[in-house]
């Protein structure tokens, strides 16, 4: 979900650029200099200082794909750049966001979000505001051809509590069913989750786990990424 899950260092004061509450919490958007930040439930949810990890969420799913006319659910819109890595493949003809929070979609429309700008005018991109413990359990079977998640910093750093229930077996199935044969589910995780690997080796037919190193601030820190494929 970001590129540091952890509070960042803030060299530059911060400015709030809109705030807004609805019925599942806070939402704040940020800026520090040329830095956006996304602040949910006064939680640092991710900016835009290193998105390699955002963007990998993407593409290592579509690397694991095959054929064209992809269609590709995202669960939480953040800052756009897992949304955006999907695009540039020219293999997605689809991409279905389903973002929690309405303010943050609205903010996106009004140019309040810079690393937005432009992209909810794709027409390939759709965006449902909604939950997704929601949304997924109710597709049909074998439509989408992957389904990434991002909408905590991971099981074991939630920001919304009723999140746990994104990490276990039920919902775990429920996106796996939405798949097509050779379809993959992906899951964003800050810190290493061996109870969300081993619940989703439970449901998919080969999983995989794929860490990621990033370095700010003078800091190692790394990621993981969970992946889950459908068989035939």
């Amino acid at each position: 979900m970001r590129s540091d899950a952890r509070a960042p260092d803030e060299p530059e004061p911060r400015t709030v650029v809109a705030r807004a509450s609805d019925e599942r919490g806070e939402i704040a958007l940020a800026r520090r200099g040329d830095v956006t930040e996304l602040i949910v439930n006064g939680a640092f949810a991710m900016d835009t200082v290193h998105t390699a990890t955002e963007r990998a969420l993407a593409t290592l799913a579509l690397d694991r794909l095959a054929g064209t006319d992809l269609h590709v659910l995202v669960g939480g819109l953040g800052l756009g750049f897992t949304a955006r890595a999907l695009l540039a493949d020219p293999r997605v003809s689809h991409v279905e966001v389903v973002e929690l929070h309405a303010p943050l979609v609205e903010w996106a429309r009004e140019g309040l979000v810079p690393p937005i700008a432009g992209l909810l005018d794709d027409p390939r991109l759709s965006v449902t505001v909604g939950d997704v413990l929601d949304v997924v359990p109710a597709l049909p079977h074998g439509r989408l051809d992957a389904v990434l998640l991002d909408v905590d910093n991971g099981p074991g750093f939630l920001i919304h509590e009723r999140n746990t229930e994104v990490y276990r077996r039920q919902f775990l199935a429920a996106a796996v069913r939405a798949l097509v044969s050779g379809g993959m589910v992906a899951f964003w995780s800050a810190d290493p989750s061996p109870e969300l690997a081993e619940e989703l080796a439970a449901v998919a037919d080969a999983t995989e786990a794929v860490t990621l190193d990033v370095e700010r601030d003078g800091r190692a820190f790394t990621y993981t990424v969970y992946l889950g494929r459908r068989g035939g």
